[in-house]
């Protein structure tokens, strides 16, 4: 599953900081709970981005194959 992390505009990396950071654990906690998901129906799996102007107002979007999937996923992140 491929997670992409935006921070003002910005695409974070492992550049370091605070906020860096703070994402860094943010992605692998995602990660570890969406580890090997896949669709049943069409084998694929689910983009997630994670856009924000701060860490208080990150925003996370599902870019899934189809709603099951999508909803799939929200589930595991919830």
């Amino acid at each position: 599953m491929k997670i992409k992390m935006k921070l003002n505009g910005q695409e974070v990396g492992a550049a370091g900081g605070l906020d860096h950071l703070v994402l860094d654990q943010v992605k692998r906690s995602m990660q570890e709970k969406v580890a090997g998901l896949t669709c049943p129906e069409h084998m694929m799996a689910a983009v997630i981005q994670v856009n924000g102007e701060s860490l208080s107002g990150l925003k996370v979007q599902i870019q899934a194959c189809c709603d099951a999937m999508r909803q799939r996923v929200a589930k595991a992140l919830a």
